[in-house]
Order: structure tokens, then C-alpha cells, then sequence
């Protein structure tokens, strides 16, 4: 008698914790991370931004990543942890005047701007942005 009880008590404990499982599978996330740097126009401690948005996005689309790092000489090191797999465009700012918005940040006359690059994240991946990939916005 006290194994049936005892049988039924485990099945209902499985059967509750279970309901609050998802039926959604889960999506894989990625480290993306790499370096930032400028030499041709001095820009030391200014803050280099990274917007990832979606395939094929424009610049001005709401960003689903946003990223910064601080220029300390020539160059600085981003990071965003846990990128869900996807595809995505990246478009980096050097913000040389300081009025970049830290959650949604545009590039406005004279920053420093890397146009659309394509991301496929399906494992860690590590972007740079030499020198030769920022152009001066008029």
C-alpha cells in the first residue's frame, strides 16, 4: 500500500514540475567579441560603440545588441556575451564628440562610422575594425 502511494506521490511531483517546462527549443548563444581601432585620427578616450541589428538592418534600425569600449591610446577591446544564433548587420561608431545615447547610439557630423557588415553567429566570432574600416562623417 505505502508503494502505490509512494509511486503515485513521485508521478504527481514529475507531473507538476513538468507543466512548467516550455515547449519553445532553446536558442544557442555566442561570445562575439574583437578590437577597435583608430590611428589615422586621434580619438583616445573616446567611446566606440557596436549595434547589432537585424539581417540586412540600416543604421538607424533599433539596435538588438549594443556594445561599447573606451579607446585607451590606439584601440579597445568589445565584448557582448550570450548573442542568440542568428544573422545579423553590425555597424560600429566612434563617438568623437561625446552626444552618442549609450542604449541607442547614432553617429552624428564629424564621428567616426564603419558601414554594414554581415554577422552569421553560429559559434564564437571575433570582428575587428582596423583603421582602414572607419570613414569621418560630414
Amino acid at each position: 500500500m505505502r508503494i502505490g502511494r509512494l509511486t503515485i506521490a513521485v508521478g504527481l511531483v514529475a507531473v507538476l514540475l513538468g507543466c512548467g517546462s516550455s515547449s519553445e527549443p532553446s536558442v544557442s548563444t555566442y561570445l562575439f567579441f574583437g578590437t577597435a581601432t583608430s590611428t589615422t585620427v586621434e580619438a583616445s578616450g573616446a567611446w566606440v560603440y557596436l549595434r547589432l541589428v537585424g539581417p540586412d538592418g540600416l543604421i538607424d534600425d533599433a539596435p538588438l545588441y549594443v556594445t561599447r569600449c573606451q579607446l585607451s591610446g590606439p584601440s579597445c577591446e568589445f565584448q557582448i556575451n550570450q548573442v542568440a544564433e542568428g544573422r545579423y548587420t553590425v555597424f560600429g561608431l566612434v563617438d568623437l564628440d561625446g552626444d552618442a545615447a549609450r542604449a541607442d547610439p547614432l553617429p552624428s557630423a564629424g564621428d567616426l562610422f564603419s558601414p554594414a557588415r554581415p554577422l552569421t553567429m553560429l559559434s564564437r566570432q571575433q570582428m575587428d575594425f582596423p583603421d582602414n574600416a572607419w570613414h569621418i562623417l560630414p
